[in-house]
Order: C-alpha cells, then structure tokens, then sequence
C-alpha cells in the first residue's frame, strides 16, 4: 500500500496529494516545481584524511621552492606549527532549466573605417543541464578555502564531535537558498548570451549534502613575518596560502612586462592604419600586459594561492570584458561588443 501526505502549494496554497520518496513535484494548479524536504536533518559525509605530519612537512618544503617565492624560502622558513583540522562544506546538486534570450552586436565598419554600424543578432538559447555547486559552512578565517576543490576520496564512518573541526556556522535553509541562487547564475551565464532582455531558469535540486573535508594548516615564519599553507588532506596539494616574494622577479617581471607591453603597443599603432580591430586590439593587449607587470611589481612582495584576493592580478580581469574580433573580409571587422 503507497502512502501519501497532504500539503499545500507555497505558491498559490492549493491543496496536494504527495507519495512517499517523492522529492520534486510539480502543482496541479499553478505548475510550480516544489522541493520536498523531510525532518531527517543533513546528510553528512566525512572524508579520511590520507597525509601524515611527516608528509604534510615534506609537501610544505616542497611548495616553498615553487613559482615565484624567495628565493631563500626553503632554507630560511620557520615552522611554527602543523595540524589537521576538518572543514565543514555545504554541497548541492541540482539541475537547471530554462531560457535566455537576448543579442549580441556585430559592428560593420566601411571601407575608410569612419562610419560603424551596430547590427544586434537576436540570440535564444536553451539551458538543461547539471550543476555541482559547493561553499565552506564556517568561517574559517584567512585559511585561504572557501569551495571544494575535489569531491573524491574515501569516506569513513565518524562522529564530527570526535573531530578537531570548525564549527557550522551558516543554517541549513541560508545554504539552500544561496546555493539555488549560485547555481541560477551559473545556468544564466553558462548560456553565452551577451546582453539578455529575457530569462527564465528553474533550478531543481537532487541532493544536498554536508562535507567534512580533511586539510593541515601550517603556520611559519620568514624574516619575522608569520605567512601560512593550507595543505589538502586527500589530494596531498597545497592549496592555498601566503608566501614572501622575491624582489629579484619583481624587478625582471617589471621590466620584462614594459618591454613586451611597448612592443605590442607599438605594432597596434602601427597596424590600425591597415586594420582598426587588429591594432585597437593589439593596444589594450600590450596596455593589460603593462599594467599587470606594474601591479606585480608593486604587490609582488606577497605571493598569495588559493581563494585570497591577488592584488597583483586584478588588472588580468579586465582581459574578460575584452570581445573576440575576427576580421571577415576588407573593411569588415566582426565583434562581440564594445572593446
């Protein structure tokens, strides 16, 4: 014999007949898609943490002689302390589905390039598709983790207040509606479409989870400054932390960055008497590569992994609003937008 419960629609408060083990349902009345959730609480996976204090410090020296940190890191570096800490992490999966519509601009320039003339495409398209979105549940301070880096692994069968781990600080509801929000963005973007005038995205749940993730955190200190790592507990990877940079690299990123940054610069005025788009290109280009070789010189004093803000980067950003261009015959230069 099925059993079945009654509730009411949240959205036009119709009365609804529901079986058990359903999750998704959808309104007779106002065809609204309603998540079902139980009193059962979280469920809770908790993975084995395979690093041992022996390897966490070999993988420590290991990241001091990487990229572009002091030179002397490896020698001079103090470790003050390593220890092992589980970090709780909300994980949802849900399914998107939906529309966007909007357009995207072809700019046609004459034959002498004075004229433009801005074309808008209408652009459609549909989204149905997965998303995997994890967040840290706590606040951890600056140990540099705010998502999931890798969701594989060994799980095993313990009891978080048996654990060394942070405590959750964010509810349960705050995660669902932040990660149905997340994953709505996500779906939006994933569409392509440049400049939308109309959207329409579900987003459906199929799991919700809490993750307890094994790291080690590592304090040292470098020339009386304190820095730290955060050492993945499965994947044996630093993934996060700070580090002294070396003004010997700042120094020759600098002057390499003007260098190459004048050369394109150069090419581009030099090429926009025969091709706009190419050489209006070329410019921004050999600017960003200028204005990034700045910033690391001038912030590079820090090297910073992980999820921490890089001062020395934020000038690569704006090589993302930067459109394709692709010339498709004389007098004609194609865009995505605005340069």
């Amino acid at each position: 014999m099925e059993i079945s419960i009654g509730i009411s629609c949240p959205s036009c408060g119709g009365a609804l007949n529901v079986e058990e083990g359903k999750k998704v349902i959808s309104c007779r009345y106002c065809d609204a898609l309603i998540w079902l959730e139980g009193d059962e609480g979280v469920y809770t996976v908790m993975f084995a943490n395979n690093v041992t204090k022996e390897k966490a410090i070999s993988l420590l020296n290991e990241w001091f002689g990487k990229k572009l940190k002091a030179r002397d890191l490896k020698r001079r570096a103090e470790i003050t302390e390593i220890f092992p800490i589980y970090l709780p992490f909300w994980r949802m999966k849900a399914r998107s589905a939906g529309w966007v519509c909007g357009y995207r601009e072809e700019r046609h320039y004459d034959a002498v390039r004075k004229t433009t003339t801005v074309k808008k495409v209408p652009m459609e398209k549909m989204v149905f598709r997965d998303f995997d979105w994890t967040q840290i549940a706590c606040d951890a301070g600056d140990i540099g983790v705010k998502y999931l880096r890798n969701l594989q692994g060994n799980t095993i069968n313990a009891n978080a207040d048996q654990i060394p781990t942070f405590e959750v600080t964010t509810s349960k509801s705050d995660a669902i509606n932040l990660g149905i929000e997340k994953i709505r963005q996500e779906a939006i973007k994933s569409a392509g479409v440049e400049n939308i005038t109309f959207q329409k995205m579900h987003v459906i749940p199929k799991s919700f989870m809490l993750i307890y993730y094994p790291v080690w955190i590592a304090r040292y200190k470098y020339k009386e400054r304190m820095y730290f790592a955060t050492i993945d507990g499965v994947t044996s990877k630093v993934i996060a932390g700070r580090a002294p940079g070396d003004a010997l690299y700042q120094a020759m990123i600098m002057t390499g960055g003007a260098i190459l940054g004048g050369i394109i610069s150069s090419l581009g005025i030099w090429t926009i008497g025969s091709s706009t788009g190419l050489g209006i290109f070329a410019l921004i280009g050999g600017f960003i590569i200028f204005i990034a070789s700045y910033m690391f010189f001038r912030h590079g004093s820090e090297i910073v992994e992980g999820d921490i803000e890089k001062k020395y980067g934020l000038p690569l950003e704006s090589i993302k609003n930067i459109k394709n261009i692709r010339i498709d015959a004389p007098g004609n230069v194609f865009g995505g937008g605005k340069i």
